[in-house]
């Protein structure tokens, strides 16, 4: 797994990502709500929630392949967990 990866779904466990929620806790220009569905914007709502959820997952399945997608966090992680053989260790 590149390196960019491990970082983003290090950030996405621990509800670090640069959403809405975490820029305002650093005073940022922001409301901390998601400018579509107008509630807090947190890292696993913007994946899995959002309504622009569904149209993120197409460049997730891009960039990674189809075996990345995942419909929400527990999912994701599951399939992580049990993943085994080449794709495991060179994606």
């Amino acid at each position: 797994m590149p390196l960019k990866i491990k970082i983003f779904v290090w950030q996405l466990l621990r509800d670090r990502l640069p959403s809405g929620t975490e820029v305002l806790k650093r005073h940022g220009p922001s409301n901390g709500l998601c400018p579509l569905c107008l509630v807090p914007e947190m890292g696993t709502r913007i994946l899995f929630s959002c309504i622009a959820a569904p149209a993120r997952s197409c460049f997730v399945r891009e960039a990674l392949g189809p075996e990345w997608e995942a419909h929400d966090l527990a999912e994701f992680l599951q399939v992580r967990a049990t993943q085994v053989g080449p794709l495991a260790s060179t994606r």
